[in-house]
């Protein structure tokens, strides 16, 4: 069973120098985490969405599970809100999808997404770098 997302954040974040860190990425390597890292460290993705968490509800499943991982299925809607991805979406209908999405995920992986769309992910180690140097085709 995959990891889910926060967790291999926070797995990152634990691990003691870049080696371990880049092991930990190569390990648990998947198009949703590539997705989130590029849309994170790629200078050249612009998000269309305004700045700051918009107003959604609280998640209403299981806050207290070890292992969220919805945010896997959602990934593949991430284009809509990158410049780019769909130029035609109507701005209005672009934020209610991302409040959908956020709604339907575990709240730490909301708070991920959050981070993303805000390029600035807190994981401790997690730099452009590392991430170029354990994937050099995904970021320019």
């Amino acid at each position: 069973m995959a990891l889910s997302l926060p967790t291999i954040f926070a797995d990152i974040a634990k691990a003691k120098n870049k080696e371990e860190k880049k092991k930990v990425l190569l390990e648990n390597n998947s198009v949703a985490l590539k997705s989130l890292l590029g849309a994170a460290f790629d200078p050249n993705i612009k998000f269309l969405l305004p700045p700051g968490a918009p107003p959604y509800r609280d998640y209403q499943g299981d806050t207290n599970e070890p292992n969220p991982t919805y945010l896997y299925s959602q990934i593949r809607k991430l284009y809509l809100f990158i410049e780019g991805g769909r130029e035609d979406l109507n701005q209005v209908k672009r934020e209610q999808i991302f409040i959908t999405m956020l709604e339907a995920i575990h709240p730490r992986e909301a708070e991920l997404l959050l981070q993303v769309k805000e390029k600035k992910i807190k994981c401790k180690g997690l730099t452009y770098n590392l991430v170029k140097d354990t994937f050099p085709d995904l970021l320019n």
